[in-house]
């Protein structure tokens, strides 16, 4: 009974984790990364046309 509740809480564990890292919202790190690194690219695309 014990190992099933270990299981059960480490299966949780694993998902709250990765809806955190890249869960389908604005609030997760991937999408945080994912506009850093759109708006990296915007502003080098705009240095690189300027002489």
């Amino acid at each position: 009974m014990k190992e099933l509740i270990i299981l059960i809480a480490s299966l949780l564990l694993g998902l709250v984790l990765f809806t955190l890292i890249a869960g389908p919202d604005d609030g997760s790190i991937y999408s945080a990364v994912k506009g850093v690194w759109n708006t990296e690219i915007q502003v080098r695309t705009q240095q690189d046309g300027q002489p």
